[in-house]
C-alpha cells in the first residue's frame, strides 16, 4: 500500500513517456490542438449536463476543466478526458431535486450536500484504489452496463424534453418539479396534457440543434459541432426569432457570471433516518458510475490509441477519481469520471500525453471566460437538442447486439437493466441487476452460444472505377528531375521499373524555377546535363522526351504537364533532410489525374516485398490488382493485404475479437471476386486501430516492405484537412517507396468526398 500511495503521487511518471527529447515539440503541438478541438466540443456538453442535474450552467463549465486538470494530475491513464457524464444525470439531479428548491431548500444547501456525499465516495474511490481494488470494477457485466447506458439515454431524453418543446412553465412540466428518481409515466402524462403550451420556434431551434449536431460530426469529428449548432441557433433567436418567445438560458439562470470559482463547504442536513439512507444511496450511484465509468473508458483509451507503452493503472485511476470527487464539488463544481466520446476525440485528433487534458481545461475556461455573456442568451431549446443527441448516442446496436449474442442470460439482464432504470430509479434498477447477476449468473450465464459471421456473398458485382493504364504498366510516365546529386537514385530506381517492363514511356522533365535554377551546373546546358545524367543511370533508352520549363510554381507546372500529355504516373523522388518532397508527391496525388510513385532518398532496391492497404472498397480492390499485377512483374510470390478498421464497440466480451475477425475475413472474402491475383498469393491482415496511416507504415517496417501500393481519390485540400486523408499521411512519414494509385478524376472536392464516403450513413462515436 505504501508503494502505491507513492506511485499515486508520482505527477511525473510514465504517462509521460511519450514525451521525448527528439519529438517534445510535435507531441506538445498535437495534445494542444486535440486539446482545443475537446475544449470547443465540452463546452456546450458540460452546459447541458449541468442544466440537466438542476445545477446551473457555469457549474458544468468548472467541474470539466477542473475535473479533467485533476484527473490528469493523479489518474491512471495517458489520454482519458475528464468531466460531465450523462450517467450522473440521475444520480445528481435526483440529489438536487430533492434537497434544492423542489423539496423546500434551495440550490446552495442541495449543492452542499452534493459535496458532503461526494467527499464520502471520493474517500471511498481513494481507498479502493489504495487497497488495490481497481481490477473488481471488470467484474461488473457488459449486460448491465449496455442495459444501464440505454436507460439513462430514455431517462435523459424525455426528462428533458421540455426544453425542445419552449413550454412556460417549467415548475409544472417535465422533470422539473419531482425528483429525477423515476417518474417516467409522469412525465409522458405531464407531456400530454401541456401539448397547448409548446412553443413551434423552440422545437424548431431544438431538432435544429439536433440534427446540425449529428451531421456535422458525422462529417468530421475536427468539427466543434455542439457549438457550431448552438451558435446558429442564438443567432436565430436573437435576431428572426426575437420576438416569438423563445426561452433562453438567462430567463430560468439569469446572467452567467465569469468568475467560476467559488468555494462551496459541505452541508449535511439535519439527521434522520431517510438522510442517512440518501447518503448511502447517492455516495453508492457516485461511486459505482466513476469506477465502471472510468475503467471502460481508460481501457478503450490504451485500445483506441493503440497504446504500446505503460497501459492505464486501474488503482491510480480510482485514486485521481477519488480526488477528482473531493476537489471538484467544493470548488462550484460537481463529480465527474472519464468520458468516453470527450476522450475518443481526443485521441482521434491527436493527444498523446496527459498535457491535451491541461490543454482542454485551460481553452475552456478561457473560451467560456469571455463568451459568459453570449452563453446566457443560449435558447433552452439548443440545450434540449444537445441532451437529446447525446442520448441518442448513448445507445449503441452494436453493443446490443454484441450483448444479445452472448447468450440469452445477459440479453434479458440487459433488458431488465434497460426497462428498470428509468422506471424506476438507478440505485433499483443497477443494484436489483447485479443481485440477479451474482445470484442466478451461476445457474444461467452459459458460455457463448455463437454468432456466426455471415457468408461471403457469391457472383457479387463490383463496379470499377476504370483505371488508365492496365495493371502493372504504365505507359506514359513523367519523372521529374531537379539536376542535382540528388537525382541519381531516382533515375536508378526509374531504371529498374522500366527494365522490369512496367514503365513505358519516360518524360523528363525539368522545371526551371527561380530555386532550381539556383542549382545548376553554370557553363552546362541543362538539357545536355538532362540527356547525360540519363544516359547514366538508364544505358541506351530510344523513347524517352525531354523538356524543360521555365515556370514560377513546380507544382502548377507538373500538374499542367500532366493533363495536357496525359501522363499515367509522375514517378518523383524525395530527399531525407526536407518534407518539401513529401508535400510535392502528396499534392501531386491529390490534384494529378494520374498516379503518383514517390521514392525515398537512396532507395534503390529491387522490389521483394509489397503490402497493399485496403478499405474494402472497389477502388481500394484496384489497386489490390495493382499490387499484384507489380509483385508478378517481379516474381514476387505474395503480397500483404493489410486492412486498418476502427471498431466503435465500446463494452465487449471474450469472443468480440473472434466475431469481429470473422466478420473480416468474409469482407475480404468478398472483394477478392474483383482482385485479378494475377497468380500472386494475397495474405490478408487485419488490424484495429483509428491511427490507420500510422499502423500501416508499422507493419511495412514489421513485413520489411520495400513498395507501398495505396488507392487515392485526390481529395481536395479542403477535404483532407477536415477529413483527413490515410494516402497522404502515409506519403508523409513513409521511409520506403509508396505509389498512390489514382482511380478517376483528377481529384475530389469537398461535397464530392463527403458523397463517396457515405457520410450520412456513418456510425457516431458513443457519448456518455
Amino acid at each position: 500500500m505504501w508503494q502505491r500511495l507513492i506511485l499515486f503521487n508520482t505527477l511525473i511518471d510514465s504517462r509521460f513517456e511519450d514525451i521525448k527529447k527528439q519529438t517534445w515539440i510535435k507531441t506538445t503541438y498535437r495534445d494542444m490542438s486535440a486539446g482545443l478541438i475537446v475544449a470547443l466540443t465540452a463546452i456546450p456538453m458540460a452546459m447541458g449536463f449541468s442544466m440537466a442535474m438542476g445545477l446551473r450552467p457555469e457549474q458544468g463549465i468548472i467541474a470539466g476543466a477542473l475535473g479533467c486538470v485533476i484527473g490528469r494530475t493523479w489518474g491512471g491513464s495517458k489520454y482519458q478526458v475528464y468531466g460531465p457524464t450523462a450517467a450522473f444525470i440521475p444520480i445528481i439531479g435526483g440529489l438536487i431535486a430533492k434537497y434544492g428548491e423542489a423539496g423546500g431548500g434551495s440550490l446552495a444547501e442541495a449543492h452542499g450536500f452534493l459535496v458532503f456525499v461526494s467527499i464520502i465516495a471520493g474517500v471511498i474511490l481513494m481507498s479502493m484504489g489504495v487497497f488495490g481494488l481497481g481490477k473488481y470494477a471488470k467484474l461488473v457485466p457488459n449486460s448491465i452496463i449496455v442495459g444501464f447506458t440505454v436507460g439513462i439515454a430514455v431517462a435523459i431524453a424525455l426528462s428533458n424534453f421540455e426544453s425542445i418543446l419552449g413550454v412556460e412553465s417549467y415548475q409544472d412540466l417535465l422533470g422539473e418539479d419531482e425528483d429525477i428518481k423515476g417518474g417516467l409515466l409522469h412525465n409522458l402524462t405531464l407531456a400530454y396534457g401541456n401539448i397547448d403550451k409548446v412553443n413551434f420556434w423552440s422545437v424548431v431551434l431544438g431538432l435544429g440543434t439536433f440534427f446540425i449536431t449529428k451531421l456535422l460530426l458525422r462529417i468530421s469529428i475536427f468539427i466543434p459541432a455542439p457549438l457550431l449548432a448552438i451558435a446558429t441557433s442564438t443567432v436565430l433567436a436573437a435576431t428572426l426569432l426575437a420576438d416569438k418567445g423563445v426561452i433562453l438560458v438567462k430567463d430560468i439562470y439569469g446572467s452567467i457570471p465569469n468568475n467560476f470559482f467559488v468555494f462551496t463547504p459541505p452541508i449535511l442536513p439535519a439527521m434522520t433516518s431517510g438522510v442517512a439512507l440518501d447518503i448511502a444511496y447517492f455516495v453508492f450511484g457516485i461511486v459505482f458510475v466513476s469506477a465502471v465509468e472510468s475503467v471502460l473508458c481508460s481501457s478503450m483509451a490504451d485500445r483506441m490509441a493503440n497504446n504500446r507503452g505503460t497501459p492505464f493503472n486501474p488503482d491510480k485511476e480510482f485514486w485521481g477519481q477519488g480526488l477528482v470527487q473531493v476537489i471538484t464539488p467544493m470548488v462550484n463544481g460537481f463529480p465527474c469520471t472519464g468520458a468516453l466520446a470527450r476522450t475518443a476525440t481526443s485521441i482521434k485528433a491527436g493527444a498523446v500525453t496527459p498535457l491535451a487534458g491541461y490543454f482542454k481545461a485551460i481553452f475552456k475556461l478561457s473560451l467560456a471566460y469571455y463568451i459568459a455573456s453570449y452563453l446566457e442568451m443560449v435558447p433552452m431549446a439548443c440545450i434540449g437538442g444537445i441532451l437529446l443527441w447525446v442520448a441518442s448516442n448513448m445507445i449503441k446496436v452494436s453493443e446490443i447486439r454484441e450483448v444479445i449474442s452472448h447468450n440469452r442470460f445477459h440479453a434479458l439482464l440487459m433488458t431488465y437493466t434497460a426497462i428498470m432504470v428509468p422506471v424506476t430509479d438507478f440505485l433499483t434498477g443497477v443494484l436489483s441487476a447485479l443481485v440477479i447477476f451474482f445470484v442466478a449468473g451461476r445457474f444461467f450465464d452459459k458460455p457463448f452460444a455463437g454468432r456466426r459471421p455471415a457468408k461471403a456473398a457469391t457472383g457479387k458485382d463490383f463496379e470499377q472505377p476504370g483505371i488508365v493504364s492496365k495493371p502493372g504498366y504504365f505507359n506514359r510516365v513523367v519523372i521529374p528531375l531537379a539536376l542535382t546529386e540528388h537525382d541519381n537514385y531516382l533515375l536508378r530506381y526509374a531504371a529498374q521499373l522500366t527494365k522490369s517492363g512496367i514503365v513505358g514511356q519516360p518524360h523528363f522533365v525539368f522545371v526551371e524555377t527561380q530555386q532550381a535554377r539556383a542549382h545548376l551546373q553554370p557553363g552546362i546546358d541543362p538539357a545536355k546535363q538532362m540527356k547525360q545524367v540519363v544516359q547514366q543511370a538508364f544505358g541506351s533508352l530510344e523513347k524517352a522526351t525531354y523538356q524543360i520549363v521555365k515556370a514560377q510554381s513546380r507544382l502548377d507546372t507538373l500538374v499542367g504537364y500532366v493533363f495536357k500529355n496525359k501522363i499515367d504516373l509522375v514517378l518523383l523522388g524525395h530527399q531525407d533532410h526536407g518534407n518539401a518532397h513529401h508535400s510535392l508527391a502528396q499534392r501531386l496525388a491529390m490534384l494529378c489525374g494520374c498516379s503518383v510513385w514517390m521514392v525515398p532518398e537512396n532507395f534503390d532496391s529491387r522490389i521483394q516485398r509489397i503490402i497493399a492497404p485496403i478499405d474494402f472498397s472497389p477502388v481500394s480492390a484496384d489497386s489490390l490488382t495493382q499490387a499484384a499485377a507489380i509483385a508478378a512483374q517481379y516474381k514476387v510470390p505474395e503480397i500483404l493485404a493489410i486492412h486498418v478498421y476502427d471498431d466503435e464497440s465500446v463494452v465487449r466480451y471474450e469472443e468480440h475479437e473472434l466475431i469481429k475477425r470473422g466478420e473480416e475475413k468474409v469482407r475480404f472474402a468478398e472483394i477478392m471476386g474483383s482482385v485479378d491475383t494475377h497468380g500472386v498469393r494475397i495474405n490478408p491482415l487485419f488490424m484495429e486501430s483509428i491511427k490507420a496511416a500510422e499502423e500501416i507504415l508499422t507493419e511495412a517496417a514489421n513485413y520489411q516492405a520495400d513498395l507501398i501500393v495505396i488507392s487515392t481519390r485526390g481529395h481536395s485540400k479542403a477535404a483532407s484537412i477536415l477529413l483527413g486523408s490515410v494516402t497522404s499521411s502515409v506519403m508523409s512519414d513513409a521511409k520506403i517507396p509508396v505509389l498512390a494509385i489514382k482511380h478517376y478524376g483528377a481529384h475530389l472536392s469537398l461535397w464530392q468526398t463527403l458523397l463517396s464516403s457515405h457520410f450520412l450513413s456513418r456510425v457516431e462515436p458513443k457519448v456518455n
